[in-house]
């Protein structure tokens, strides 16, 4: 925006130092010499005009490396942040699949451990006989006569 506004004031800079006269116009159009001042005052305009359209091409080519070098710096702001954005993720990825397999293996030594147990207090024990109640028994051998 402040380039803009450095070129269109470089430009109406131009436009004012076009139409300015020099030392030589004005004598001649103070003297009443109204072609001669009207023949010094057409050179003034033609310098002063190469002059204005070169200050103009200069601060179009300012204004448009100024806008380059934005943008690559713009660029280079842009690709920076996209790496970053790439480690964090990563970094996370990384500290999420870290705490899951600690989870996973904090578990499956929690489970070994039971089972070590479970054997341990049933080779401890001794063999178990179930007998059932006589009138159970006496029940189901009447069932089994028929």
């Amino acid at each position: 925006m402040l380039k803009r506004h450095l070129l269109l004031a470089s430009v109406l800079a131009g436009a004012f130092a076009v139409t300015a006269c020099s030392q030589q116009t004005e004598e001649q159009a103070d003297a009443g010499n109204v072609e001669s001042a009207a023949e010094s005052a057409g050179n003034d305009i033609a310098a002063n005009t190469r002059e204005a359209t070169t200050e103009a091409e200069i601060a179009a080519q300012n204004s448009g490396e100024d806008l380059a070098d934005g943008a690559r710096t713009a660029g280079a702001v842009a690709a920076g942040a996209v790496v970053n954005t790439g480690e964090a993720i990563a970094d996370g990825a990384n500290t999420v699949v870290e705490g899951t397999a600690d989870a996973v293996a904090k578990g499956a030594s929690s489970v070994a451990d039971g089972a070590s147990d479970v054997a341990a207090n049933a080779s401890a024990k001794p063999d178990t006989d179930l007998q059932a109640d006589p009138a159970i028994k006496e029940a189901v051998s009447a069932d089994q006569q028929y």
